[in-house]
């Protein structure tokens, strides 16, 4: 039988997270996905992997999981995972599965390995069948690896097994006499061949020759933040949170503030959904204008800062570590650069009196007291409520092909 034969060996990776270290060695003592043989049969992908897990290694409560991923240019399907787990994070996950009666389930994992002292040989005999669909015929195969703990799931990385799988058609035409299958309907096998069928909504359709690619392929995969095929980005935006007098809880429903809190979700609700990408930080920031005391100002900023980080937390269930939480007491450099763009009449004469004036030796007061009270008044009515506000900023990583 023709097939297509890669060899992957993962030099190391070397994980921390918390008091979990994971340690993948050398080649020599290293993890090796092997995919023995890609076919296409009348209308299914057939898939054989080999996969020797046994330098993997994580603590009780820690479960790393492996996961062959078909991509395409529009679409792409993720194949049961195999699943490297500590006792204890075993036992939660399938009380979790228990309780989870009637709601969305996770994808079951093609197999379990618990790491322990009774734990034999690592080694996974991979074998799936899926309907095959057009786009599958120059899709390309990688491996996702993600890591769970106790709070959250972390990617370690998603690495390309072959930009394009080259499959070769044992039978190229469908017999006309077998009916065509469901969309949800999954491709009947044989109990010797022990495949696993995975079902996919895709029509059956007509086969795509191509010719069978033998090669070999060799991987160094480094920690993600040092990874050369990571890319970083940045988005940022700003809200004007309204605040129920003496509150500084974050209330969604109070005049503007659910369009205000709208513009996080645009950021972070497309990235969560993005499977290969990572948010690396979220920045926060709080800012109150110069009216009123130094003390008062300094409280509102940090308590408005930290409660809304909070209330994203929770909205989006983050961990905290993901946070980089900050307030400015008194934002005199963004009441300048207002009165710079706006240029009310008395622009210039303010700037003289906050570059003459520091904060606690009176500028405030000298900015009440110039023109009667007047400029003051207008910059209480115009400037200083743009100055009271939340900057949000969302680092995160592409990882590219």
């Amino acid at each position: 039988m023709k097939y297509l034969s890669i060899h992957i060996i993962i030099r190391s990776i070397v994980y921390a997270i918390g008091t979990c270290i994971l340690v993948f060695p050398a080649m020599a003592d290293g993890i090796r996905i092997t995919p023995r043989s890609i076919t296409v049969d009348n209308d299914s992908l057939h898939m054989l992997l080999e996969m020797d897990l046994n330098a993997v290694r994580v603590n009780t409560l820690t479960s790393v999981s492996f996961t062959p991923v078909l991509k395409g240019i529009h679409k792409q399907l993720e194949l049961p995972p195999v699943v490297v787990s500590g006792s204890k994070r075993f036992r939660f996950e399938r009380r979790e599965r228990a309780l989870a009666i009637g709601k969305p389930q996770q994808a079951i994992p093609y197999r379990i390995l618990l790491d322990n002292r009774k734990t034999g040989s690592k080694i996974v005999r991979y074998q799936v069948a899926v309907p095959f669909a057009a786009w599958m015929g120059t899709s390309s195969l990688l491996l996702r690896q993600d890591i769970k703990d106790c709070c959250d799931v972390q990617l370690l990385g998603v690495d390309t097994l072959t930009r394009n799988i080259a499959v070769t058609p044992v039978a190229a035409v469908v017999p006309p006499t077998r009916p065509s299958l469901p969309d949800s309907v999954t491709t009947p096998l044989p109990d010797t061949t022990r495949t696993r069928s995975v079902a996919v909504r895709e029509p059956a359709v007509a086969i795509l020759a191509a010719a069978p690619e033998n090669y070999e392929m060799t991987l160094s995969i480094q920690p993600l933040a040092m990874a050369d095929k990571t890319r970083q980005h940045v988005l940022s935006t700003v809200l004007y949170i309204d605040y129920p007098l003496g509150k500084d809880d974050v209330y969604p429903d109070y005049k503007n503030n659910r369009k205000e809190i709208g513009k996080v979700d645009a950021i972070l609700s497309p990235l969560l959904a993005e499977r290969y990408l990572q948010i690396r930080r979220i920045r926060v920031r709080g800012y109150a204008s110069p009216d009123g005391s130094y003390r008062h100002n300094e409280q509102l900023a940090a308590n408005r800062s930290r409660l809304f980080s909070g209330y994203i937390r929770d909205a989006y269930a983050l961990p905290d570590r993901l946070f980089d939480v900050s307030s400015v007491a008194e934002d005199w450099k963004g009441l300048v650069e207002l009165l710079n763009r706006t240029k009310p009449t008395y622009y210039q004469e303010a700037l003289d009196i906050i570059g003459t004036y520091g904060i606690f030796s009176g500028r405030e007061k000298h900015l009440m007291d110039f023109r009667g009270g007047v400029p003051y008044k207008d910059m209480l009515k115009n400037l200083f409520p743009r100055l009271r506000r939340i900057e949000v900023v969302v680092e995160y990583d592409s990882l590219a092909e």
